[in-house]
């Protein structure tokens, strides 16, 4: 991974293990199942959504934070994919 860019930026400033564009997951750490099923949770919302993903994510992060987001906790709290 690069030392550049939005991505690098977003995981070393905000100590996320990893991010999802589109269908692209990026980590800066090694991906347990955990967190494959959480991405590839919101790969699927970025499927159902197209892009009103963003701006929507972006809106409800500046509304209820991290913890209450509606599409974070969607993609932790769903067990169905690849469990």
């Amino acid at each position: 991974m690069s030392d550049r860019g939005l991505a690098n930026l977003i995981l070393t400033r905000r100590g996320f293990g990893a991010i999802t564009f589109g269908h692209v997951i990026v980590s800066n750490v090694q991906p347990t199942p955990a967190l494959w099923r959480h991405e590839l949770r919101h790969v699927a919302q970025y499927e159902r959504l197209g892009f009103a993903f963003l701006p929507l994510y972006l809106w409800y992060r500046a509304k209820y934070g991290y913890v209450d987001h509606p599409l974070e906790r969607d993609a932790s709290e769903d067990p169905r994919l690849f469990s």
